[in-house]
């Protein structure tokens, strides 16, 4: 079965080149443009995993992680968290995600951060 990856990253072009790495891997993937549209995506259907920004307009990658570990539906949902200042991460954020995926990153590691999130579900 083909798992469903959430992909909430402002960058357009950054979230193309991940879509289609992540399709051509096999993965059914959906892109969201900010944190309030991931939380849309996410309620018309739950995903396997959400790979997401840190800074993102609307709402950030820190309020989305805490709205979904807020709800019982996406409370256990895998989040690999990408970022190119690990410095601003809330602590409490740090320890509700599978991954920090660092910018700029290759696609090795990240097949290897949704890997190895999608591992500890």
């Amino acid at each position: 079965m083909r798992q469903l990856i959430l992909i909430a990253e402002d960058e357009y072009g950054l979230a193309e080149v991940v879509s289609q790495l992540l399709s051509e891997r096999g993965h059914d993937v959906d892109v969201a443009i900010n944190g309030e549209a991931a939380l849309a995506h996410m309620a018309a259907r739950r995903p396997d995993l959400v790979l997401m920004d840190l800074m993102m307009p609307l709402l950030d990658g820190a309020g989305l992680v805490r709205e979904m570990r807020g709800d019982p539906r996406l409370r256990d949902v895998p989040v690999v968290l990408m970022t190119s200042l690990p410095g601003a991460i809330p602590s409490d954020i740090a320890a509700m995600v599978q991954f920090v995926l660092l910018k700029p990153f290759t696609p090795d590691a990240l097949t290897a951060a949704i890997d190895s999130a999608l591992r500890r579900e």
